[in-house]
């Protein structure tokens, strides 16, 4: 087995975060680091409840191994971020994939057929089904 799937697998089993960041021919797995759109002071959100995220069904690990292994065969960076019983695949930060037990929901992007997305659409639409999101206007 590959070291990145071996490291992939750790971060799931634990549920956490990983990114992919895939350079020439190497391949590194880093944590996830979160991303803040505005500096917030940790008394202003001390009421806030948060969910913690605990790892993922066996049927979500396989699904998170098949859709990292696409991707990293194409070279593409990703961000994977586990939530309460879902899991969230970020290639950026306006266009992402959350995938649920039953089905994902695809945001940012027009069509199954658009680059990242293209690679893995065979894979979430054996999953279950895919909804694409649009924006409101």
């Amino acid at each position: 087995m590959s070291s990145w799937k071996d490291e992939i697998l750790k971060f799931v089993n634990q549920g956490k975060g990983f990114e992919v960041l895939c350079e020439g021919d190497q391949v590194r797995v880093l944590e996830a680091k979160g991303v803040s759109k505005a500096s917030i002071n940790l008394k202003e959100i001390k009421g806030v409840r948060r969910g913690k995220p605990k790892p993922p069904s066996a049927k979500l690990r396989d699904l998170v191994v098949r859709l990292a292994s696409k991707l990293i065969e194409s070279k593409k960076n990703f961000k994977v971020t586990f939530g309460q019983g879902d899991f969230t695949l970020r290639f950026d930060l306006d266009h992402y994939v959350r995938v649920d037990p039953t089905s994902s929901s695809v945001v940012g992007f027009k069509s199954l057929g658009e680059d990242p997305l293209n690679i893995i659409a065979d894979i979430l639409e054996e999953h279950g089904e895919v909804k694409i999101l649009r924006p409101l206007k």
